[in-house]
């Protein structure tokens, strides 16, 4: 079942949406209301308390894992006992199914997105501090074609510190051990 905080949060979503005054209900009933079409879900729904299953896709080892984390942040330990493997695609995308009520199986599919999304961000990032933490880049920088903006005093920060946190290995060190 999902935690008190996610049904607390997505009930006070509908809430706003319903009785909310100016701007915040605007924006409650847009959220809602996108959040709601996105996913297929029908109001009364949100309320709705019976498990059903639903199925979850994903690619790849990263995106299984991270279904089955964020479906332990939503469900706690029964989600070993209600996911399963439904469909393998070969080099295609796998489908798991999930028991679960219709207000949970909205949020594992909002965040699972929202850490992909973020995952795929984070390892942009570590890649560029990789590549300047070992100075392994081009002088015409050719592979940032598009890229090349100014950082803020905050990304270079964040990126002193990645970098700092990386291995100091070289060639060098590594052909002569």
């Amino acid at each position: 079942m999902m935690d008190q905080k996610k049904i607390d949060l997505l009930k006070k979503l509908k809430t706003l949406a319903e009785q909310g005054v100016g701007g915040e209900k605007e924006t409650a009933q847009k959220k809602l209301k996108q959040l709601m079409q996105k996913y297929d879900v029908e109001e009364e729904e949100l309320s709705d308390e019976t498990e059903e299953k639903y199925e979850f896709t994903f690619h790849g080892e990263f995106e299984r894992r991270l279904l089955l984390q964020v479906g332990y942040k939503i469900l706690g330990k029964k989600i070993k006992e209600k996911m399963y493997e439904y469909k393998k695609g070969a080099g295609k995308r796998t489908t798991r199914i999930i028991e679960c009520t219709k207000a949970e199986a909205l949020q594992i599919r909002i965040e699972h997105e929202f850490y992909c999304d973020l995952w795929k961000e984070e390892q942009d990032f570590f890649f560029e501090c990789f590549i300047q933490k070992h100075r392994i880049f081009t002088e015409d920088n050719e592979e940032k074609a598009g890229k090349n903006r100014k950082m803020t005093r905050e990304e270079l920060i964040r990126m002193g510190t990645a970098m700092g946190a990386m291995q100091d290995k070289s060639m060098t060190q590594r052909i002569e051990g």
